[in-house]
């Protein structure tokens, strides 16, 4: 096309592309070798769209919570104090009772098997469920006065460092 002298083409203003949106990948984030991201795979024959994009091993798995933690959160009271302090010490003696119970079973298997000549082994190899379940209990019981323990320790702490001397 040629332009009469008179008219003179207007110059072309050229726009800026959209900024598209950046897509940030975390380390933490599973991406399928060979997918370029962002992609979900097909779903397969009578499978939900979307069902596998994240690998079955590394799918995050849900923690549970010791019940206590729940149940015995931080001390915010003397009264509150007063009320662990109880349950740790009435806990304290089901879990030393416990214990003796496990360390006398131990030492009866133990002689047992050297009666019968055999290298001794772990316990557990050879327990009945009620020694199993009491075996469960007591390290239940040691979570548990832990916990109450760390909460008591944290409030004498911190009324000891906000106490006011005079």
């Amino acid at each position: 096309v040629r332009w009469p002298c008179s008219v003179t083409p207007l110059p072309c203003v050229l726009k800026a592309p959209p900024a598209r949106a950046r897509h940030v990948v975390f380390e933490d984030e599973v991406m399928s070798l060979g997918r370029p991201p962002g992609r979900v795979p097909p779903a397969a024959d009578g499978e939900k769209a979307g069902a596998r994009s994240v690998p079955p091993g590394l799918a995050p798995r849900p923690r549970a919570v010791p019940d206590y933690v729940v149940k015995y959160p931080a001390i915010r009271s003397p009264r509150q104090w007063e009320g662990y302090k109880g349950v740790f010490q009435d806990q304290l003696a089901e879990y030393t009772e416990l214990l003796g119970e496990l360390r006398a079973a131990r030492r009866r298997f133990g002689e047992l098997e050297a009666a019968m000549g055999q290298r001794p082994r772990h316990a557990g190899s050879r327990t009945d469920s009620a020694l199993l379940e009491k075996q469960q209990r007591c390290e239940y019981l040691k979570k548990k006065l832990t916990h109450i323990k760390a909460r008591i320790q944290e409030y004498d702490r911190d009324a000891r460092d906000s106490a006011v001397y005079f």
